[in-house]
């Protein structure tokens, strides 16, 4: 079993690397362990091994075997209760008191340090007590041949409380089997007193080829330091690491790099997504590792302070390099406390609970999380950017590389130097190209037509000359800006740049605010400025698209004032007041600051104020109701106003996954149809012949060859169909379904149900389609919602349909939980035989629930935001509907309590429009009274919203929910 204990006599294996075969002796619980196989002849295999669910034993990546002589007594050395007890007292002894020194005000660094003292101590105990038994001759190899020694963060006396202590067992060969049985005895007596060494054992030569193989291992040799045995061993070793394993300086820091970057796409390649690992995500504690890797092997010292006064660290650079650092490994530290277990993942619950025990306080318009999390993500901006340019700087170039630079390198304006794709200033010239805002833009602007980048030492003189540089801004300087900003290129890669030296927040200085701003929700995965940047880099893309939204942005002509307000969308998050709102204002300052003409400020403001209404429209509202459409378009008033690239960068840049096939169409036709209005030009997606379209598929899909009198009476109930039907359906269905649907209608017998469901490999997800007429569509929403909700899925979206002749058409997407691999067709089969039953009456919904038992509060997930829940009528939306936005926390069975409450209150949905992917949902429902009619307005609407609203609130608040009839 991959997760506990089995008897030794039950678990054969074979090992993952070497192949040899053997049974377990050792198997500890944890997944990462030390096992004694057993082979042939009775010889012994130690290695470190992870366990895999096939039921091998497979090898770990720095795991070594050897094999020794045979043991004379194979089986496992009996444990002394005493000195176990001992041993397990004095690891929690240790715990104990560097949990004191923590608590009482000590540094992350000076925990770390205690705990790897401590741990020190430990292991040479260990290894003392057990070399004692060994006799004289032994114990003189060992003195000579063999020693322990501390590496990784062992080495760099970087304990966190759970983490692992990193040895190297070394030895010569004289030394081998006393050696070897010494080590297993150590390594079996810590994971038995619940220490996890992650150990190799090796000799000299091995070890330094593993090295030059695996740079995990060269990286753990960096600040190797000797805890037991021989001295000069451990020199010779040392020489010829540094010989062997760092000499290629190229090629170690090259790996490196490789290393972090592979490191980075596993835990989190952005420093500002919103739930980092503290260790290895970008900006991390790993990239302080990696500036003194690099420094070793580069510069030939590690720590920090020596890499300043070698002069190859900033002052500056150092200092905050020592702060961050700080901050993030106090951090790491107190979640493994609180955790008793490792814990390197800042989880939001996480973050709430250190906002709190530090005693953070809310500002500005940001709740204490908030302002926790900005001052992390603005250390870890710190780390990363250090890093960064560190890595760059300390890389050699190569000879072929140089020579082949020189003569290719162009010069233009006497002082810039292009070469490699890079560009240079000529050295006497550095002052006079460096020496204002405008030159430094005019840098910038030549980086966009050169397609080049700065070299690292010309960055790192921009980020030493900002704090000096006066903040003017000419009309040249604006132009020059504005410039960079209607490039089409890799305009988001250079302001990214920018914002990273600090000249971005010169030109705009309201861009400081955004550093680090998280926001703290289920939705945004990155910070706001991440999501900016990313945004801005978006457009690159649509350049080369050949979609709808490339279209559009290839069409927009002033890319400048689009760009700016990609910048500054979000820019009004983190204050009191709406963020379109404040942003609209900074907007409107910027522009005026830049010196834009009144035509182009007033298309910057206008986006930024108005940026979120199209995907308000696309998604909440129904984009077929002519009306609403005219209304946007009246408001929007110009092409240039429309707001379809700045969504589509919007959303892409939210997070992986969030922009969807379906958001995608949604927003292209909204857009389609809205520049119809403003410009009379036809549009991809026009109704008339999409409408067309459909009917003459429909129609040879589900015509069958007969006589033409047949054919003519079939093709007047289709075109009699397709006009019972509302827009919404006919343009969200392709022609496909909807020639299935009308096949299966034409079958229909009244009272007749039916229910489909379709596993859809690529999300993951199961689509419930039911179609029926007559007595069952009374109450029809509600009793599907309850009967998926009974079983345990999660409904992901809704699409009702009921046409002017009672026909209901209804599709649910949901995701079962219950099952990993998709749900298997007995499980749908179930699932659709329950739908008919509760639409038919055989079986009620509450019934349903009551034999599922009852589901708990403390089954969902808990919310993360406090914001509140809200439901709002709005009856200008639509001519012909009542539309009701309901805001609610997500909670299994809420669409069910809902659709109940409208049915209960006599209203039908014509048409639902079901978002759980926010941290709130975000439910959409076009209703009428019972006769069809807009609901009137006034008090039975205040009415109709207070009892939706104490429905949610009633559920939301139930420790343990049971639906009872009635």
């Amino acid at each position: 079993c991959p997760v506990g204990l089995r008897p030794a006599s039950d678990l054969h294996a074979v090992c993952g690397r070497c192949s040899s075969p053997g049974v377990v002796e050792s198997l500890p619980l944890i997944g990462a362990a030390n096992l004694r196989l057993t082979g042939r002849a009775g010889r012994t295999i130690l290695c470190v091994t992870r366990l895999r669910r096939a039921g091998g034993v497979q090898c770990g990546h720095h795991a070594h075997l050897d094999r020794v002589p045979p043991m004379r007594n194979p089986s496992p050395t009996p444990i002394d209760a005493d000195r176990l007890a001992k041993q397990k007292a004095r690891l929690a002894v240790i715990l104990e008191r560097a949990l004191e020194l923590f608590e009482g005000g000590a540094t992350g660094a000076q925990t770390a340090s205690y705990l790897s003292q401590q741990m020190d101590q430990t292991l040479v105990g260990l290894l003392d007590e057990h070399a004692a038994v060994l006799g004289k001759t032994q114990k003189q190899l060992l003195d000579r041949h063999a020693c322990v020694i501390a590496v990784g963060g062992s080495g760099r006396r970087e304990l966190a409380p759970f983490s692992d202590t990193d040895l190297l067992f070394l030895y010569r060969n004289p030394a081998a089997c006393s050696f070897q049985e010494l080590c297993g005895e150590v390594v079996r007596a810590c994971w038995d007193a619940g220490a996890k060494p992650g150990h190799s054992l090796r000799t000299v030569a091995e070890a330094v080829a593993m090295g030059r193989q695996d740079v995990q291992a060269a990286t753990a040799l960096v600040e190797a330091r000797l805890l037991w045995g021989s001295q000069s061993l451990f020199d010779a070793f040392q020489r010829q690491a540094r010989r062997r394993v760092f000499a290629s300086l190229r090629s170690f820091i090259e790996a490196c790099r490789a290393g972090r970057i592979q490191e980075r796409e596993q835990f989190g390649d952005a420093v500002n997504q919103l739930e980092p690992d503290v260790k290895r995500s970008k900006g991390g504690l790993r990239d302080v590792h990696l500036i003194r890797w690099i420094g070793y092997a580069r510069y030939g010292v590690a720590d920090i302070e020596s890499l300043r006064l070698r002069g190859v660290l900033a002052k500056n650079d150092a200092h905050d390099l020592r702060v961050a650092y700080e901050f993030l490994l106090r951090i790491r530290i107190d979640m493994h406390f609180h955790a008793g277990r490792a814990q390197d993942v800042l989880s939001r619950d996480e973050q709430l609970r250190l906002a709190k025990a530090r005693g953070v306080c809310g500002s500005g318009g940001r709740r204490p999380v908030e302002v926790f999390m900005q001052t992390y993500f603005r250390h870890s901006m710190a780390i990363s950017r250090i890093a960064r340019r560190f890595l760059r700087r300390s890389l050699p170039d190569s000879l072929a590389g140089s020579v082949i630079g020189r003569l290719t390198a162009a010069r233009f304006d006497d002082i810039y130097l292009v070469r490699g794709g890079a560009i240079d200033v000529v050295r006497r010239h550095r002052d006079r190209a460096l020496g204002s805002v405008r030159q430094i833009l005019q840098l910038y602007r030549s980086c966009l037509y050169y397609s080049a980048e700065l070299v690292p030492k010309i960055v790192d003189a921009i980020t030493e000359l900002v704090p000096r540089l006066e903040p003017e801004m000419s009309r040249e300087t604006g132009l020059i800006f504005r410039d960079i900003l209607r490039d089409t290129g890799n305009v988001g890669g250079i302001l990214r740049n920018m914002y990273l030296t600090g000249v971005l927040e010169v030109v705009v200085p309201e861009m400081a605010h955004a550093y680090g701003l998280l926001q703290f929700n289920q939705y945004h995965s990155y910070t706001v400025d991440e999501h900016t940047f990313r945004a801005i880099e978006a457009t690159r893309r649509f350049q080369s698209d050949d979609g709808p939204v490339g279209a559009a942005w290839r069409a927009v002509r002033h890319k400048a004032s689009l760009t700016l307000a990609l910048l500054l969308h979000d820019i009004g998050k983190g204050y009191d007041e709406d963020h379109s709102s404040m942003g609209a204002r900074i907007a409107k300052r910027v522009a005026e600051r830049l010196q834009m003409s009144d035509h182009k400020r007033m298309i910057v403001v206008f986006l930024v104020r108005h940026h979120l209404q199209m995907s308000h429209l696309a998604f909440r509202r129904d984009i077929t109701d002519v009306r609403l459409l005219v209304e946007f378009a009246r408001q929007v008033g110009s092409p240039e106003r429309l707001r379809y690239v700045l969504t589509a960068a919007d959303i892409q840049a939210v997070g992986p996954g969030v922009w969807t096939d379906w958001k995608a169409e949604l927003l292209a036709d909204l857009y389609n149809r809205t520049m119809y209005i403003l410009s009379g030009r036809p549009y991809s997606y026009l109704e008339k012949e999409r409408l067309q379209s459909a009917r003459e598929h429909v129609w040879s899909a589900i015509v069958p060859v007969s006589s033409e009198s047949d054919n003519a009476e079939l093709h007047g109930w289709i075109e009699r169909q397709l006009e019972v039907f509302p827009a919404h359906y006919l343009m969200r269905e392709s022609p496909d379904r909807i020639a299935q649907d009308l096949d299966i209608i034409r079958r229909l017998q009244p009272e007749d149900i039916v229910v489909d469901g379709q596993f859809h490999e690529d999300t993951g997800t199961v689509d419930y389609r039911i179609i029926t007429s007559g007595r069952p569509t009374q109450g029809c929403f509600h009793r599907i919602a309850g009967v998926l909700s009974a079983h345990y899925l999660q409904i992901l979206s809704a699409h009702i349909c009921t046409t002017t002749e009672g026909v209901v058409v209804d599709d649910f997407r949901v995701a079962d939980a219950d099952f990993a691999d998709g749900s298997p067709r007995e499980r749908t089969d179930s699932v659709c035989a329950a739908i008919r039953a509760a639409l038919t009456g055989e079986r009620t919904v509450e019934e349903m629930f009551r034999s599922a038992e009852r589901f708990r509060l403390s089954r969902d997930a808990k919310p993360v935001s406090d914001l509140p829940t809200r439901v709002i009528m709005d009856n200008d939306s639509s001519e012909n509907y009542t539309v009701i936005d309901v805001f609610a926390h997500d909670r299994h069975g809420l669409l069910y309590v809902l659709t109940r409450a409208m049915f209960r209150m006599e209203l039908s949905v014509a048409l639902a429009k079901i978002a759980t992917h926010f941290d709130q949902i975000v439910d959409v429902f076009y209703v009428t009274d019972a006769q069809g009619s807009k609901l009137p307005d006034g008090a039975s609407l205040a009415c109709i919203r207070d009892e939706l609203h104490d429905a949610i609130t009633r559920f939301q608040d139930a420790e343990c929910v049971v639906f009872n009839p009635g």
